[in-house]
């Protein structure tokens, strides 16, 4: 019985902003095509979230555990042995469901299209302004589609005028390189963190470390966050861009005292297969 409470529970408290939400997704903010409707569903779960992270009294082990659900949801493979995320990519709306991938739709166009905005704002992130530039970017989008239909490649152009500088992986001032890995296509990246220490003198320690990425193609992207653990207190120290499969050059940072441990991904911020640290 308890379990099942706190199961309804779970489903209540997401299910429920989830449809409030969509009085801006899907009301205010349309969707132009089955491609796109995604921008309602799947930015109606991201919202959820949201109610998740700021409406449960600042406790974050819940937000957490939305995140690894969406995350579980998108790489469970169904009975034929095919991961949902397998069917295909974002784009292909309902055509995603077939004979062989029932229910790829729901966990594609709602949990993996949440993981985009998910992915953009721990991207879009400023420790100093917080959420502000994510914020201001959603804002504009419903200003500049009140009342009408949105399409993805629009919704990416609002992405193209916000990005920060940080985001041009691929120098051209667009987001071409996120929508072509995460809407567009189905490659899912894995990550190994290894990291070691030595004195810096007094308290202070050296951090070092890499990072290794996986499992995608030489051309794949992406911006990989990471945290560190002074004895409950998360904080984060910075971003690491790696292209294809390999291992990043090794990082140093100088950080006042050892912490209790080395992270990433502390936010499930990029979707991925697995996110490992381990120190050397």
């Amino acid at each position: 019985m308890f379990g099942m409470q706190r199961g309804l529970t779970d489903f209540v408290q997401e299910v429920t902003p989830h449809e409030v939400a969509h009085q801006w997704w899907g009301h205010i903010v349309g969707w132009t095509s089955y491609h796109d409707q995604w921008i309602s569903e799947g930015f109606s779960d991201f919202s959820a979230s949201l109610f998740l992270q700021y409406a449960q009294g600042g406790k974050i082990d819940r937000y957490q555990k939305f995140w690894e659900s969406q995350r579980q949801a998108i790489l469970e493979k169904n009975v034929f042995g095919i991961r949902h995320n397998d069917a295909g990519p974002i784009w292909m709306g309902l055509r995603l469901n077939s004979a062989r991938t029932p229910g790829a739709y729901s966990r594609v166009a709602y949990n993996k299209g949440s993981y985009v905005l998910h992915m953009l704002r721990w991207m879009m992130y400023d420790q100093k302004t917080g959420d502000q530039k994510f914020i201001e970017m959603m804002r504009d989008f419903v200003k500049g589609h009140a009342n009408e239909n949105a399409s993805t490649e629009s919704f990416k152009a609002y992405v193209d005028k916000h990005m920060k500088p940080a985001m041009d992986l691929e120098g051209n001032k667009r987001m071409d390189w996120f929508f072509r890995q995460w809407v567009y296509g189905t490659e899912i990246p894995r990550y190994k963190m290894e990291y070691w220490y030595e004195p810096a003198g007094g308290s202070e320690v050296s951090l070092n470390f890499t990072i290794t990425q996986s499992d995608v193609s030489p051309t794949f992207k992406m911006i990989v966050p990471v945290y560190v653990d002074f004895d409950g207190n998360i904080v984060r120290l910075g971003d690491v861009s790696i292209s294809g499969s390999g291992t990043s050059q090794v990082y140093k940072l100088k950080l006042p005292r050892k912490p209790k441990r080395v992270i990433i991904n502390y936010y499930n911020d990029v979707l991925a297969t697995e996110s490992l640290s381990s120190a050397k």
